[in-house]
């Protein structure tokens, strides 16, 4: 299929468009937030049940009798459920007794914040006591050395002020300041460490990235079933077609990997050379175009090579870097898996691998392809692009598609684009742009650290909500605001793995998709049953709002002649507001309120199906009505009978769980009928909580087969070796070597051969007189590849033909733990005593004995 190509959205390494040219500003937040940046104690005693009830016998020395004490026996996993079913942030807990508990908040409570939340815990059903431990403690936090926000001596530049704490580190997840200062004014930050105190996420969900694929070897991303989250998934980028005839030509030069379509996502890079400037198509048209491919030299005004950008890897770092594992970085989500959907190779990729890519990583099938073992819950699109004269409308195939997995109830994230400049604005891009016309798609626009749009950034209506996507601050020297992630130190193929930091910046759109979709799986991890639509309300009814435009900065879509910076207006262009992770978890946590609309001849509505979000339940229900709407009957029931009278009126449903926390529905009832927006029902309260998922990768097994078993010396049989897989994915990147034993040798006829096929540069196979060897080999999903090798040995006797464990190397399911044994006997001719076959020179010695003795016998005979 043809398609315009789709770039990567990212500012790889190099400062914001239009760098600013005057110091950073510094504007006033405009949304306070209420907790501070310390963490405060909370003592928590539980009630008893008939469930947790246990009996004490306390001896007292004073009456010298016992004391019968009943208590509840509790367990930090009740803390967990009080705390998430409340919304509450908690850091940690320590048990003091059966039914104490110390809470650990990740920030101190000031003022009414305090009452607040010990009015919440104590509301609680399950709490008998809730007080404020006076002594503080300090914020939990992932023990990342990259994570922590630390002072920069980088800010040297006149146009940066020196007053300010520009923080290396992830600062864009820490909590943002109540309000700008002169020491901290990163108001974009998305307070996901309140939120981790909330949740770190379910093993039950699954984040998709489309991408340029991953380095499964990063220290900070691995192999799931390996101590990493990324799952095996699929690279969709295949080879390279004539563009008016559609003949394959057989080349990968976009896929830059040896093959099309395979198993292997593994990312090998995708720079532009020199030499990929001179590719020509059949018509003659350059097929890595250097103005789309390759990089603006400003000073010649000549595009240049590029290197390559490892851009799945920087993106799936943000996603779910593994964190609390004292390495590298921290990731928005730490629970989720990974699923890594190659899609872009050299100078992007087409919209038919995109569209395939983005379907089977839901769970639809693709042509010649396994279906997906793990579907994904959410799919990132860190990728866009328009049409030429900027045809930036979502497409048909796009819509079709993306309405199709929001219907599976997959959440999609997208990039706005990286197309601004400076006094202008950019329309956002496909697939992001598809927000307008597919409920359930988000697309994220990119903010500097202050709070307004930064400059590359594109804009418009379709935009959903905006997350940061790094600043440099100042304009040249040390990127001060970049985000960090992890990555790859070759400028071509795959070297050292790394990080980004300040002098190796990360900027783009790009990376602000990735933190919303990190959020969203978050929220699916405490309540399932938020469908996409769903999930995109509560995004963008939680975001922070705006900071005001104090210092009179153009509004988007206007922007600063110098910078590109714009004041983003409260809805429209930016979307409703900056995300903000604790926010979004605890709109999450709240019930989603269900109607069931009357059948034909009723004027019964029907609340039943709604649904708390996982720990939590529906505790009541309450029915009110205006207009002409008259209800008849209680109003504290799941259902209630209700009309409209002469006039049309509304009908609003509230429904409490039990912590507290409401949902609305409205229905619109007239005499021509009812309607409503709720949902008919909002899913099960078994359902609310992600199913945790396992990922324990089978290891390939190898088994091997001599037919026959017996041969005399020098003589071939036949050697088969069988490479088994029996999990539902394709195990790829797969190595073997076995070595005959001594006085055993591979026949040069027939020849050695195998099934098995190849991923990258396609299958290696070599065969020495005494090894087999193999290299990038596919093992198919639930099944097996064969290798066949005639074996022969002039030495009579018995071979036992081993292959070792680990002979068999894979990367999604590691190695072969188990050796496998043939035994192959080897005769002597049965001339010589064996019992082999004989061969046509003994034959003739044999015929030749038997000629002369019956000679001698006829001789005799006739002297007789």
């Amino acid at each position: 299929m043809r398609g315009y190509a789709l770039w990567l959205c990212a500012l790889l390494g190099v400062a914001a468009a239009a760098p600013a040219g005057a110091a950073e500003w510094n504007p006033v937040r405009a949304h306070p937030v209420s907790i501070g940046p310390e963490a405060g104690r909370i003592i928590v005693g539980f009630r008893t049940n008939a469930n947790n009830a246990i009996v004490h016998s306390v001896r007292s020395r004073m009456h010298a009798q016992s004391i019968r004490i009943v208590e509840a026996q509790t367990s930090a996993q009740d803390v967990a459920a009080l705390t998430q079913r409340l919304g509450v942030s908690l850091a940690g807990s320590r048990q003091l007794t059966p039914s104490m508990h110390v809470l650990f908040l990740p920030q101190t409570l000031y003022g009414a914040a305090v009452e607040a939340t010990l009015a919440k815990l104590r509301a609680d059903p399950a709490v008998l006591f809730a007080d404020v431990d006076q002594r503080r403690y300090a914020l939990a936090v992932p023990n990342d050395p990259l994570y922590p926000a630390t002072s920069s001596t980088l800010c040297t530049l006149p146009d940066c002020n020196p007053a300010q704490s520009y923080a290396n580190g992830q600062w864009y997840m820490r909590t943002p300041p109540s309000s700008a200062s002169t020491t901290d004014n990163d108001l974009a930050a998305t307070d996901a460490v309140s939120a981790w105190s909330i949740t770190t996420g379910s093993t039950g969900v699954v984040i998709a990235d489309v991408d340029t694929g991953v380095r499964f070897d990063h220290p900070d991303l691995l192999r799931a079933g390996f101590g990493g989250r990324l799952l095996p998934g699929y690279d969709f980028v295949g080879q390279d077609y004539d563009p008016i005839t559609g003949q394959a030509l057989g080349t990968y030069l976009i896929a830059n990997d040896g093959d099309g379509w395979d198993p292997d996502p593994s990312d090998p890079g995708d720079w532009v050379s020199s030499a990929d400037f001179l590719v020509k198509d059949s018509q003659g048209n350059n097929l890595f175009p250097a103005a789309t491919c390759g990089q603006l030299d400003t000073t010649t005004n000549t595009y240049v090579p590029v290197d390559s950008s490892w851009h799945g890897t920087r993106v799936s770092g943000v996603l779910g870097a593994l964190t609390n594992n004292a390495t590298g970085i921290a990731g928005m989500s730490w629970g989720p898996f990974l699923l890594p959907v190659r899609a872009l190779g050299k100078c992007g990729g087409y919209d038919s691998d995109i569209i395939t890519g983005i379907e089977w990583a839901a769970g639809m099938p693709a042509t010649g392809v396994p279906n997906n073992p793990y579907p994904a819950n959410i799919i990132n699109l860190s990728l866009g692009g328009c049409a030429p004269n900027n045809q930036c409308q979502c497409p048909s195939s796009y819509q079709t598609a993306l309405t199709a997995v929001t219907t599976m109830g997959v959440l999609i994230v997208a990039s706005a684009g990286n197309g601004g400049n400076a006094g202008t604005s950019a329309p956002v891009d496909v697939p992001a742009s598809c927000s307008v016309v597919v409920r359930g798609v988000v697309a994220v626009a990119g903010l500097r650290n202050v709070g307004t749009k930064v400059g590359y950034s594109s804009s418009g209506p379709e935009v959903t909500l905006s997350a940061p996507a790094g600043n440099c601050v100042q304009s040249s020297g040390a990127c001060l605001r970049s985000l960090d992630t992890t990555s790859n130190l070759g400028t071509t193929v795959p070297g050292a793995n790394s990080y980004t930091d300040q002098l190796n910046a990360n900027l783009g759109t790009s990376f602000s998709s990735p933190i919303v979709a990190g959020i969203a799986a978050l929220m699916r991890s405490v309540n399932a049953n938020l469908t996409p639509a769903q999930l995109t309300v509560r995004l963008q009814s939680s975001a922070t709002a705006f900071p005001p435009n104090t210092a009179n900065l153009p509004v988007c879509p206007s922007s600063d002649p110098t910078t590109g910076e714009c004041s983003c207006p409260s809805f429209g262009q930016c979307g409703t507001g900056m995300v903000n992770a604790r926010s979004a978890v605890n709109s999450a946590l709240r019930p989603i309120a269900a109607v069931a609309l009357p059948a034909a001849g009723s004027t019964v509505f029907d609340a039943s199906g709604s649904a708390a979000s996982c720990g939590r339940t529906i505790n009541s229900y309450s029915w009110s009505a205006s207009g002409g709407v008259t209800i008849s009957g209680a109003t504290n029931l799941a259902t209630v009978t209700a009309m409209a009278g002469a006039s049309a009126g509304t009908l609003t449903l509230v429904v409490t769980d039990s912590a507290g926390a409401q949902d609305t529905a409205t229905v619109a009832i007239s005499s021509a009928g009812a309607s409503t927006t709720a949902p008919s029902s909002a899913g099960t309260s078994a359902g609310a909580c992600a199913a945790p998922l396992t990922v324990a990768p089978v290891p390939p097994t190898v088994t091997d087969t001599v037919s026959p078993a017996s041969i005399s010396a020098n003589n071939a049989s036949t050697l088969t070796v069988t490479l088994s897989n029996a999990n539902p994915f394709d195990l790829t990147e797969g190595s073997f070597t076995m070595t005959l034993p001594n006085n055993l040798t591979i026949a040069t006829a027939p020849q050695t051969t195998t099934n098995c096929k190849g991923t990258g540069p396609a299958l290696s196979a070599t065969y020495t007189t005494t090894s087999v060897m193999l290299a990038n080999a596919i093992i198919p999903a639930s099944g097996s590849c064969t290798i066949t090798i005639p074996v022969q040995s002039a030495a009579v006797g018995s071979y036992d033909i081993t292959v070792a464990a680990n002979a068999l190397m894979t990367g999604p399911a590691g190695a072969n733990s188990a050796p496998a044994s043939a035994t192959l006997t080897v005769t002597a001719p049965s001339g010589g005593g064996g019992g082999g076959a004989l061969g046509w020179p003994e034959l003739v010695v044999t015929a030749g004995l038997v000629w002369a003795s019956r000679r001698r016998a006829a001789q005799s005979a006739e002297r007789l």
